[in-house]
Protein backbone atom coordinates (compact mmCIF):
# COMPACT_ATOMS: atom_id res chain seq x y z
CA UNK A 1 0.00 0.00 0.00
CA UNK A 2 1.31 3.43 -0.81
CA UNK A 3 2.37 6.16 1.51
CA UNK A 4 0.73 9.65 2.53
CA UNK A 5 4.21 10.85 1.23
CA UNK A 6 3.87 8.74 -1.78
CA UNK A 7 1.08 10.15 -3.38
CA UNK A 8 1.74 14.21 -2.69
CA UNK A 9 5.22 13.07 -4.42
CA UNK A 10 3.91 11.86 -7.41
CA UNK A 11 0.87 14.64 -6.69
CA UNK A 12 3.79 17.21 -7.50
CA UNK A 13 4.66 15.63 -10.43
CA UNK A 14 1.39 15.68 -11.98
CA UNK A 15 1.12 18.84 -11.47
CA UNK A 16 4.55 20.05 -12.65
CA UNK A 17 4.44 17.92 -15.41
CA UNK A 18 0.97 18.18 -16.66
CA UNK A 19 0.36 21.83 -15.20
CA UNK A 20 3.61 23.54 -15.69
CA UNK A 21 2.11 27.11 -15.88
CA UNK A 22 0.19 27.49 -13.21
CA UNK A 23 1.90 25.06 -10.52
CA UNK A 24 3.23 26.95 -7.80
CA UNK A 25 6.43 24.22 -6.50
CA UNK A 26 6.60 26.62 -3.68
CA UNK A 27 3.36 25.27 -2.20
CA UNK A 28 2.77 23.58 1.25
CA UNK A 29 1.03 20.27 2.02
CA UNK A 30 -1.04 21.86 3.78
CA UNK A 31 -2.59 24.74 1.24
CA UNK A 32 -5.26 24.73 -0.53
CA UNK A 33 -3.76 23.69 -4.12
CA UNK A 34 -6.69 25.64 -6.26
CA UNK A 35 -5.55 29.18 -4.37
CA UNK A 36 -1.78 28.81 -3.33
CA UNK A 37 -1.26 26.00 -5.55
CA UNK A 38 -2.04 27.66 -8.44
CA UNK A 39 -4.27 24.87 -10.51
CA UNK A 40 -7.65 25.61 -11.34
CA UNK A 41 -10.47 23.22 -10.78
CA UNK A 42 -10.18 21.46 -14.05
CA UNK A 43 -6.66 20.94 -13.63
CA UNK A 44 -7.51 19.18 -9.92
CA UNK A 45 -9.65 16.94 -11.51
CA UNK A 46 -6.71 15.91 -13.27
CA UNK A 47 -4.74 15.48 -10.50
CA UNK A 48 -6.68 13.56 -8.62
CA UNK A 49 -8.44 11.36 -11.92
CA UNK A 50 -3.96 10.40 -12.24
CA UNK A 51 -4.02 9.75 -8.98
CA UNK A 52 -7.03 7.51 -8.66
CA UNK A 53 -5.84 5.60 -11.59
CA UNK A 54 -2.04 5.62 -10.31
CA UNK A 55 -2.86 4.18 -7.02
CA UNK A 56 -6.43 1.93 -7.48
CA UNK A 57 -8.47 4.70 -5.82
CA UNK A 58 -11.93 5.68 -6.44
CA UNK A 59 -12.96 8.63 -4.49
CA UNK A 60 -16.65 9.10 -4.69
CA UNK A 61 -17.27 12.89 -6.27
CA UNK A 62 -18.92 13.82 -2.84
CA UNK A 63 -15.58 13.55 -1.69
CA UNK A 64 -13.82 15.39 -4.15
CA UNK A 65 -13.77 18.71 -2.51
CA UNK A 66 -12.55 17.58 0.30
CA UNK A 67 -9.15 17.41 -1.18
CA UNK A 68 -7.96 20.65 -0.89
CA UNK A 69 -4.57 20.29 0.12
CA UNK A 70 -1.86 17.66 -0.79
CA UNK A 71 -2.29 16.52 2.79
CA UNK A 72 -6.08 15.86 2.25
CA UNK A 73 -5.66 14.67 -1.41
CA UNK A 74 -3.56 11.89 -0.27
CA UNK A 75 -5.96 10.97 2.79
CA UNK A 76 -8.73 10.64 0.37
CA UNK A 77 -6.94 8.45 -2.39
CA UNK A 78 -5.82 6.42 0.52
CA UNK A 79 -8.79 5.62 2.44
CA UNK A 80 -10.64 5.14 -1.03
CA UNK A 81 -9.04 1.93 -2.45
CA UNK A 82 -10.88 -0.05 -4.97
Amino acid sequence: MATAEEVKARAREIMAQDLPEYYNPEVKDDEVLIAEGGIDSLGFIQVLTKLEAEFGAHVPDEEWWEAKSLDALAEVILRNPR
